[in-house]
């Protein structure tokens, strides 16, 4: 079977592994129908740009989304035929093959624990992966839908952003307009923001971040800037190692709320002690309600996954595809299986 691998810091390839992922009774084996590139982190990872540092070689990935092939004799709550999230060559922190997993889902074939099942048997958190908390299952109806997987995303920043929120009458900025930053000033729109602001680089997907419910756009790179200053200042794009310069953009008592990963942790954050709250929250996408709350907003059509990524190509394209994310001619591709 194929697999993204990262050979080395800066070489992605795509490699054949001579062996399926081996399952035990409590797994199941899962044939990938979708990939996706989690942008940030993924170059991060491949780059080795992560602050704790990544291990080589390793199988790259975190958003995927396949198919039920077989389950082993324990597994109680997923069937062949189930569609599920985040199947994966190698867990996080193990090596299988050799390999490591820098979150590990970019393979043809991928496994999924059935994490309640042993929790029903007594065996509790601890003795199965934690990430297993993420592999849930979506609509077979999905089957058939690229797109199926930028639902991943979806699920983060609606969580992300409802802990953060409400948002009634007040004026949200958006730094980044990759899919994060979409998916936020959609969110932000729809929780009654008197005013959403994209705030980007270039001007690149600007017509998407207004037709996604931004009322204005800012470009840095001509050297615009805000007009006045928000109630809430997002970071999309892990710009956290700049908070100092964008910190009189945020209302005096306003919240300045990190989601983007930066590669420096360990900025000098003068803006502290400027009477500004700062939001470091992590996503709540195992949340079973967040869960069945955000297939509902997706199959009663109040939000179209299509509207959140850039193009689809074969899974044989894979390296293409990041090389193309690093020459910014795409944001966020699918990969089909």
């Amino acid at each position: 079977m194929k697999a993204a691998i990262i050979k080395e810091p800066g070489i992605l390839a795509l490699e054949e592994i001579l062996d399926l992922p081996e399952i035990s009774s409590y797994q199941c084996r899962v044939k990938n129908l979708y990939a996706s590139a989690c942008t940030g982190t993924d170059q991060k990872i491949i780059h080795n740009k992560l602050p704790w540092g990544s291990s080589y070689p390793a199988v790259l990935g975190h958003e995927t989304i396949g198919e039920v092939t077989e389950t082993g004799k324990m597994v109680k709550n997923l069937e062949v035929g189930d569609i599920a999230l985040r199947p994966v060559y190698v867990y996080a922190g193990t090596q299988v093959n050799g390999f490591n997993g820098e979150f590990g889902g970019f393979s043809e074939y991928g496994v999924i624990t059935d994490w309640k099942a042993m929790e029903a048997d007594g065996i509790l958190s601890g003795k199965y992966p934690a990430y297993s908390k993420f592999q849930m299952k979506v609509p077979r109806a999905w089957k058939n839908n690229p797109e199926a997987v930028i639902f991943i995303t979806m699920k983060e920043t609606f969580s992300w952003i409802k802990e953060l929120g409400p948002f009634d009458g007040k004026r949200v900025g958006v730094i980044g307009c990759g899919a994060v930053g979409l998916f936020y000033i959609k969110f932000a729109a729809m929780m009654c923001a008197s005013e959403v602001v994209a705030i980007a680089r270039s001007s690149r997907n600007k017509e998407l971040a207004l037709s996604r419910g931004a009322d204005a756009y800012v470009e840095l790179g001509k050297g615009e800037k805000p007009k006045g200053q928000f109630d809430v200042l997002i970071d999309a794009a892990g710009v956290i190692e700049s908070i100092n310069d964008f910190k009189a953009w945020v209302k005096p008592g306003g919240t300045f709320a990190f989601y983007g990963l930066s590669g420096n942790m360990n900025a000098n954050f003068k803006a502290f002690g400027s009477g500004l709250n700062f939001a470091f929250h992590s996503p709540a996408e195992s949340d079973e309600l967040i869960h069945e709350t955000c297939i509902k907003l997706v199959d009663k059509a109040i939000i179209d996954l299509k509207d959140f990524h850039s193009s689809a190509m074969s899974f044989d394209k894979i390296v293409e595809g990041f090389e193309l994310i690093e020459q910014r001619k795409e944001f966020k591709p699918v990969f089909r299986f």
